[in-house]
């Protein structure tokens, strides 16, 4: 399954960076996991949350927050909504059902009714 994300919420944050001290290269995203298949298409509902620095390239974890920055996370995390967990199919999965649900069909006529495909004599 290939597994992306969809971007919920993206901001710029103008805390100090707990590794450089810069205060206008990080990153708060809020991103949700949907993951693709051939035969079918699942969103999750689990959110997950990064706060990157853009200029030290460091992830910062929720170890390192200061308490603005957790104050700053809290009052995003409530603006955001997720997208609620589903399960949808392709058209290939109809497809191949519709084959499957034939061969079937075919296979009890011809079993047990072999009068109406013109079989016996």
């Amino acid at each position: 399954m290939k597994t992306e994300y969809i971007v919920l919420k993206e901001t710029t944050l103008t805390n100090n960076c707990p590794e450089c001290y810069s205060n206008d290269g990080m990153v708060l995203s809020f991103k949700q996991e949907k993951q693709k298949s051939k035969l079918l298409v699942r969103t999750k509902k689990n959110v997950i949350e990064s706060i990157e620095c853009s200029k030290c390239e460091n992830a910062i974890y929720p170890g390192q927050w200061t308490m603005d920055i957790e104050r700053v996370y809290d009052y995003h995390k409530k603006t955001i909504t997720s997208k609620p967990s589903s399960l949808k199919f392709t058209g290939l999965f109809y497809i191949l059902l519709f084959i499957v649900l034939a061969i079937v069909g075919v296979g009890y006529v011809y079993a047990y009714h072999p009068n109406l495909l013109g079989l016996t004599s």
